[in-house]
């Protein structure tokens, strides 16, 4: 029989296991204190003293009335200057809030959209591929796309939001670019994100369409996740350009 000491630890090894292999990530709840003591045949106490051990750890935090959840790992923050983490942690929560709105506004659009709203969705798409193609960033391009689509919405509140957000969504999207730009799985990835958004919305597929965009939004966390740390304490520099495979 191990000691209560070493149940905590076991607990909070195994979990922290499950958060290295990305089995559970960023965002991702634990399950409840009951639910652990249970799968693990523990006590309440241990359970609580192995979530305290992840605590300490950087890799989960708690929040109050609502539980513990997993959070940006110290090993990704490690040598990232108050700043630049500040910044970090500021362009995910505009992706979380733009995952809400982007999965709305395209449901809406394949819903509503018209055939002159579709076509201007069509030719946004069109010209941000071509810019990427180019070796452009394409920041207005992407913006523009999506700017496409909260029209399509014909929802004025979805449309005054997103234009009230511009300026940040603008900035965030020059950074999420310039990542992906730099590696071309993830420039491949994102042109195939869009194009499943623009073919649910051609279909007239709501569902399809927010989940598409929500889809979107979560690899975009992912890939800024996954970011160097080069990347981000270079985060000035100029985009490079990627030319045609």
């Amino acid at each position: 029989m191990v000691d209560h000491e070493s149940r905590s630890e076991f607990i909070a090894r195994t979990i922290a296991g499950h958060i290295k292999d990305a089995e559970m990530k960023v965002g991702d709840k634990l399950p409840t204190e009951a639910a652990l003591s249970e799968h693990f045949g523990v006590s309440r106490a241990a359970v609580r003293e192995a979530v305290a051990r992840l605590k300490a750890a950087g890799l989960v935090e708690t929040r109050q009335g609502s539980g513990s959840y997993v959070r940006l790992p110290d090993a990704i923050q490690d040598g990232l200057d108050p700043a630049t983490r500040s910044s970090l942690n500021s362009l995910l929560d505009l992706i979380r809030v733009r995952k809400v709105i982007e999965a709305e506004m395209a449901a809406l659009a394949a819903e509503m959209r018209t055939p002159q709203q579709l076509a201007a969705i069509e030719k946004a798409y069109q010209r941000l591929t071509e810019a990427e193609q180019n070796g452009q960033d394409g920041v207005d391009e992407d913006c523009a796309f999506h700017a496409a689509i909260a029209e399509a919405s014909h929802n004025v509140y979805w449309q005054q939001l997103t234009k009230s957000l511009r300026p940040s969504i603008a900035i965030g999207v020059q950074v999420t670019r310039r990542n992906e730009i730099q590696r071309r799985e993830y420039y491949v990835a994102v042109d195939k994100e869009h194009e499943d958004i623009l073919k649910a919305i051609r279909r007239g597929d709501p569902s399809a369409a927010r989940m598409a965009a929500i889809r979107h939004m979560n690899k975009s966390e992912e890939r800024i996740l996954t970011a160097d740390r080069e990347f981000w304490q270079d985060r000035g520099a100029p985009v490079k350009k990627l030319g045609k495979a």
